[in-house]
């Protein structure tokens, strides 16, 4: 997903040239817009969460585990997370664009979500449906349920963020009308929005329809409703970013406490729901429980205040870690696209008991974490290939990188001795013409 010079859109930025000043640099109408470092450590700690959760819930008991759904309940913030953050980096890149084209901003935007979500759909369909049932040579015959999967987002679990994002992008020109027009009054637009958010959520949580409307109801986590609030928080947070940014420094400890409290009440709100009301754990545990909301905006924002305080203090200091979360970032759409097909992959193999080999030859909870390395390490190591291959934009949401040449590759492995004789030699010259 990317926006023009540059994108911070989750889950990846763009390759377009960039100004580095000051993060909250305001650059007006005209000017490339600053890149904002802190947007990169947010995206590469949010897609690892989300393949981490996704690993959690596929090595454990997902249906009945208290334990195990209470961490998935508050790492739901993920999911809004990347809401948020496109919210964001959408109102960032446009707000001050007098010259914004609904037109220009379509056709840019949608291709680089709808073909990688076409192509890996199939993928997806055909490798973790169609073959892992036996059912490979109906391929042919199912072009009905192909289309229904790729209807809702539903060939790979996380299909639904792409399907939801093309969403956001054909909705996105009226937010812009809307945040626009309603300067001075972004407080009364997010609690309306808020209470809005209120509403949806309880109605999905805790209504069922009859009808036709019941058949589809279930699909509502495929639709940009239940995420409306979150890209309506990170758009306003974008236009006033320099003042929550002076607000937000020092305040650690205000958040920290924010956080510990609304994390209590929606674990406490859980637990009486699975304990008193007897709901499964599974269920009790869904994203869209309203009395999650509190420590989903509280979460969002602590993650922002630490990016933040790390880029305007440590990014300077920490150059290699700031590399690593710089080359993360770059590869984390690829791999939110890949690691549902590498996990599937990994898990696919069989022992004697009929589970997972893995779950079955390697104790718990090492097992998980063992699953969630080579999860991570394959989708980076897939990413790196597609990267390469014609057609990396429609398959990775990113443009081709090139081939090492040969060349390159001798200079760079002949460079360290290179440099270890000229360092002798400023040695041996240093030490020569400090003699008396």
């Amino acid at each position: 997903m990317t926006l023009v010079a540059p994108d911070h859109t989750s889950p990846q930025p763009d390759d377009a040239a960039s100004v580095k000043p000051s993060p909250t640099t305001a650059v007006r109408t005209g000017a490339r817009k600053a890149y904002l470092h802190h947007l990169d450590l947010i995206r590469a700690t949010t897609f690892s969460l989300v393949i981490f959760v996704h690993c959690l819930t596929q090595t454990t008991n997902e249906e009945l585990s208290v334990g195990i759904n209470a961490t998935s309940l508050l790492l739901h913030f993920t999911r809004n997370t990347f809401f948020a953050l496109t919210g964001f980096v959408l109102m960032y890149q446009n707000y001050e664009k007098r010259d914004f084209s609904t037109l220009d901003f379509w056709r840019r935007r949608i291709k680089l979500v709808i073909f990688p979500y076409v192509i890996w759909s199939t993928v997806y369909f055909v490798v973790t449906v169609m073959w892992a049932q036996g059912r490979i040579a109906d391929l042919p015959f199912s072009l009905r349920e192909y289309v229904w999967n790729l209807s809702w987002g539903l060939a790979g679990f996380q299909m639904y963020f792409l399907f939801v994002m093309l969403q956001v992008y054909l909705l996105f020109p009226a937010l812009l009308w809307v945040i626009r027009k309603t300067t001075g009054h972004h407080g009364a637009v997010l609690a309306i929005s808020a209470a809005l958010q209120v509403v949806l959520v309880s109605a999905f949580t805790h209504w069922q329809p009859t009808g036709a409307l019941g058949t589809v109801w279930w699909h509502n986590y495929a639709t940009f409703l239940p995420y409306q609030f979150f890209v309506v928080y990170g758009a306003i947070a974008a236009v006033h970013r320099e003042r929550i940014g002076e607000w937000l420094r020092g305040r650690g400890w205000i958040l920290a406490s924010a956080l510990l409290i609304t994390a209590s009440l929606a674990l406490a709100t859980y637990l009486i729901r699975v304990f008193v009301d007897d709901q499964k754990p599974l269920e009790a545990s869904s994203a869209f429980q309203p009395t999650l909301i509190p420590f989903l905006v509280v979460a969002i924002a602590c993650l922002y205040a630490v990016a933040l305080h790390w880029n305007n203090r440590w990014r300077g200091g920490t150059p290699r870690f700031a590399k690593a979360v710089s080359w993360a970032s770059n590869r984390s759409f690829g791999v939110f696209l890949a690691h549902v097909l590498v996990l599937f992959l990994i898990l696919r193999p069989v022992a004697a008991s009929g589970g997972p080999w893995m779950l079955a030859h390697v104790p718990q909870p090492f097992a998980t974490f063992a699953t969630y390395a080579l999860t991570l390490v394959g989708s980076l190591i897939v990413v790196e290939v597609l990267r390469r291959l014609p057609g990396s934009i429609y398959l990775t949401g990113r443009p081709r990188m090139p081939l090492p040449s040969l060349r390159a590759l001798l200079r760079r492995t002949s460079a360290p001795a290179a440099d270890v004789t000229a360092d002798q030699s400023a040695r041996g010259l240093a030490s020569t013409s400090s003699r008396p």
